[in-house]
């Protein structure tokens, strides 16, 4: 019994050790000695060479390409604070030393790190720079 053409075709892309491994699996699952199959996969090889046509190359031609976006329907980032409604609740003591009591006594608000959303203590001065003491990220709110 012939083996079938997709083994014959794994068989003649492997060479060496590897395609003794492929050749004794077909041979136990298809019943087949080594030698007939040596012999399959020489025709086969013969054959697929003098048949095979030749292989399409695509001229590959580099061109800029740019997809234009609609900014009309592009969404505007919510880039304010996220403000927490009972700030109180909240224990935003970051620095003990005294600088750092200074300004937590001028607290007035507090937010939502956008980064991590730890709750971060601000004063209700704009613009402000707030770089959260958890992660560490800066930002910059203007209202």
């Amino acid at each position: 019994m012939p083996l079938p053409s997709d083994v014959l075709a794994k068989l003649a892309t492997l060479s060496g050790y590897d395609l003794m491994l492929e050749m004794d699996t077909a041979s136990r699952n298809h019943g087949t000695g080594l030698a007939e199959i040596e012999s399959e996969l020489a025709a086969y090889k013969a054959g697929a060479v003098a048949h095979a046509p030749p292989p399409v190359v695509d001229e590959f031609v580099p061109g800029a390409y740019k997809d234009v976006v609609d900014l009309e329907t592009a969404q505007p980032l919510n880039s304010g604070p996220q403000y927490i409604d009972n700030p109180d609740q909240y224990r935003m003591k970051y620095n003990p030393s005294q600088k750092g009591v200074d300004n937590q006594s001028k607290v007035r608000q507090a937010i939502i790190c956008p980064a991590c959303s730890s709750p971060l203590g601000i004063p209700d001065v704009r613009p402000i720079k707030v770089t959260c003491p958890q992660c560490m990220h800066e930002a910059v709110f203007h209202s």
